[in-house]
């Protein structure tokens, strides 16, 4: 037997997921944040936080961290007794010492309870005896134009254009295992066409974030995957991202909250003109 083609059968998206990373803990933050709201934040093990808006008392949560590079954190967790429900996913930025943050919540939508709405807010870490920074993580169109491969699992790869400000699509080659676990929503739908963020951490470091929303709206319960908010950390000079799932997936006709960790790594690709310049047939 080739051991290459040894069956996962376990692994999805996550097969290249990196380790759990706990670096952090002990270290506390002061977010001081562009809404208007400081939210304090302190690792105390190595899966748990305590949180809170400045002034407000501690909840302490249960959190998953991944790094994207040596100085750069991706953090989240799911607010515990939240109705709807809601959850936080921070970007953490020792190197310039800023921070994103990231807030979804389902339940928003009364004919669409599984959409998932977004939030961003941007900020800087409060430092003893130090100015705080004016820069602030933004949103970019440095990505327009890029196209990228990326692997998820042994045999199943997707490619992603970056096309616009405000969507991205997929294409399913026909040799990856993506074609048979995902066509379902892309084929029912006019197009693969999804709105997405993009957001500069720094250089060659981008947090791009998409809202399945369209397949929601158009599939409803025959689709497994239902809206879904994914969250990528992407590092373009290790060619990698490290990322989250906020979403729901259906199980025995039940609707199951999903919060997945994944990872890929990537490679350029060259993608079909028509592809590319088709028409996105959800905005006018």
């Amino acid at each position: 037997m080739n051991l290459k083609d040894y069956p996962r059968k376990t692994y999805s998206i996550n097969q290249f997921t990196q380790p759990p990373c706990y670096e952090l803990e002990g270290e506390s933050f002061f977010f001081v944040m562009d809404d208007g709201y400081d939210y304090e934040l302190s690792i105390t093990g190595k899966d748990a936080l305590t949180w809170n808006k400045a002034g407000e008392s501690p909840k302490k949560e249960i959190f998953q961290c991944l790094k994207a590079d040596d100085t750069t954190y991706m953090l989240r967790f799911e607010i515990s007794g939240s109705d709807p429900r809601a959850g936080v996913t921070f970007v953490i930025d020792l190197e310039q010492r800023l921070v994103t943050m990231l807030t979804c919540r389902t339940g928003l939508n009364p004919k669409f309870p599984l959409l998932v709405y977004s939030h961003y807010d941007f900020g800087a870490i409060r430092s003893d005896g130090e100015a705080l920074p004016f820069a602030r993580h933004g949103f970019t169109s440095d990505l327009i134009g890029t196209t990228v491969e990326w692997h998820w699992r042994s045999g199943m790869w997707t490619q992603h254009a970056y096309y616009c400000a405000n969507y991205y699509r997929i294409a399913l080659p026909q040799n990856s295992l993506a074609r048979q676990s995902l066509s379902s929503p892309v084929n029912n739908t006019p197009s693969s066409d999804e709105p997405a963020v993009y957001i500069k951490i720094k250089e060659n470091m981008y947090f791009f974030v998409l809202t399945e929303v369209h397949s929601e709206r158009i599939d409803g319960e025959t689709n497994k995957f239902r809206s879904n908010n994914m969250a990528f950390l992407q590092n373009y000079d290790r060619m990698y991202h490290v990322g989250r799932t906020f979403g729901t997936n259906m199980a025995e006709g039940r609707p199951i909250p999903t919060n997945i960790l994944f990872g890929a790594f990537g490679n350029p690709v060259e993608l079909d003109p028509a592809f590319l310049n088709a028409p996105n047939p959800y905005v006018v």
